[in-house]
């Protein structure tokens, strides 16, 4: 019997002008910060398909901001519509709270392992995606994280699930990644790091892509 695929679960907020991006719409306006969030996750979405259409992974869209009914009448036009992506809000409480929720959904449901990603990762790239794969078929309790460059993370994958990776974490703090990974180590999970990136929150974080365009 194949053995089942991993999920990945897409964290998103409704790309819609002040649901969404309120730090770079205070420097930009709302409308076009509202546009960036958009092109963030299509661009996500459109890595995770290859992965998809090769039987690697099953993705989940966690959701907040509107209804699943609105999330499927935004997705439809995009060649990332379902019955690709299955939606869920993504629930009440802190950051922690709503990620640990999808991960105990996901690992509840059989899959391999769960990998949660944020949209708003301009430089993410689909080897950064196959990597984190791989990473998580090592030894008996990886974690995988993708840092991010103001201290965060921008990936999280795991086998199994540990609460303490996702409660009395400072949240929005430059500390969090690290401490994710004293943790994590302390319960004897196997950490395992990509390279690190920049998420798209403020205006200078857009440089990167305005000298290309």
């Amino acid at each position: 019997m194949a053995r089942p695929p991993w999920l990945v679960v897409v964290f998103s907020r409704w790309p819609v002008p002040g649901r969404c991006k309120r730090r770079l719409a205070q420097a930009i306006h709302p409308v076009p910060a509202a546009a960036i969030q958009s092109r963030l996750l299509i661009h996500v979405l459109s890595l995770i398909q290859p992965l998809v259409r090769e039987g690697l992974v099953h993705l989940h869209l966690a959701v907040t901001g509107a209804g699943p009914k609105a999330w499927r009448r935004w997705l439809t036009p995009l060649d990332h519509s379902p019955p690709e992506i299955t939606l869920r809000p993504q629930g009440g409480g802190n950051l922690g709270c709503r990620m640990a929720r999808q991960v105990r959904w996901g690992l509840s449901q059989n899959y391999r392992g769960v990998v949660l990603l944020g949209s708003d990762c301009l430089g993410l790239e689909v080897g950064d995606l196959r990597q984190a794969l791989q990473l998580l078929s090592l030894g008996q309790k990886p974690l995988v994280l993708g840092p991010a460059l103001d201290g965060g993370y921008w990936l999280m994958g795991q086998r199994c699930f540990e609460s303490c990776l996702f409660s009395g974490l400072p949240w929005g703090n430059n500390t969090v990644e690290a401490l994710t990974r004293s943790r994590a180590r302390a319960v004897g999970f196997q950490v395992h790091r990509l390279r690190p990136q920049a998420d798209v929150d403020r205006l200078q974080d857009l440089q990167p892509w305005l000298a290309e365009v």
